[in-house]
């Protein structure tokens, strides 16, 4: 199963995409734990668009090769002509065997009628209720913290580490301890896999302090655009 929805993620921690192996009953996405991630740093899908299909491609890339049917939970921005383009682009790039349209009214019409693959369409059950803008946010909160319980500070030389922007890939030079506070960071190996989220404490004088719960030391810092309070509670949004 791969999570795409960077905004209401079950498996990963929201920002990312996640896979998981599903070998036994589950009843809800939540109960499985990620096994290979990608940070995306954003929970909205429309900020870095390219970047969350080429994750989500090469999650798909890495589970073809030991399941026998791959689920992909794409993420709810449909309606804006760029998520029609985007949602299109998405298809062209997996090329699935089918296209379950699952939907209240007839909000993804203009991409079923133009995407080329077999398509079911499913009405959403009359018992679903659409999250309020707070409840999302609410789950998204609950997401961090259940990615980041007893965490540690851990602290790491920027001449050891490549440190960059979750919209850029070049590493940059970012040594200002108050631009970045309370900024959420992808932890990442050499691959670009992510290893844990994290919160930046402080950037300065060679050094960044994160709060995480990595267990090995990432050889890439990723900063994302939001931005969470000690609580971990959503307080801004750099994007």
């Amino acid at each position: 199963m791969i999570d795409g929805d960077v905004g209401q993620a079950d498996i990963g921690p929201p920002t990312t995409t996640s896979s998981s192996t599903v070998s036994k009953h589950i009843f809800s996405p939540q109960d499985l734990r990620p096994e290979t991630s990608y940070f995306i740093g954003d929970t909205s899908p429309s900020s870095v668009p390219d970047k969350l299909i080429q994750s989500i491609a090469r999650l798909k890339d890495e589970l073809s090769t030991r399941s026998q049917i791959t689920i992909l939970n794409t993420d709810g921005w449909v309606r804006e002509d760029e998520a029609v383009g985007h949602k299109l682009q998405l298809l062209n790039s997996l090329r699935p065997d089918l296209v379950l349209g699952l939907s209240l009214d007839n909000e993804l019409d203009p991409i079923l009628e133009l995407q080329q693959y077999p398509t079911l369409r499913l009405k959403a059950s009359s018992y679903a209720r659409t999250r309020t803008r707070e409840e999302r946010k609410k789950a998204r909160e609950e997401g961090y913290r259940r990615l980041l319980q007893n965490p540690q500070h851990l602290d790491l030389r920027l001449n050891t580490i490549r440190l960059r922007t979750f919209n850029a890939a070049k590493q940059q030079r970012i040594d200002q301890d108050s631009a970045h506070k309370g900024t959420l960071a992808g932890l990442l190996d050499e691959e670009g896999i992510l290893q844990s989220i994290g919160r930046i404490m402080r950037i300065g004088n060679g050094t960044v302090r994160i709060t995480t719960t990595a267990q090995e030391t990432p050889r890439i810092v990723e900063l994302g655009a939001i931005i969470l309070s000690s609580r971990f509670d959503e307080i801004g949004n750099e994007s």
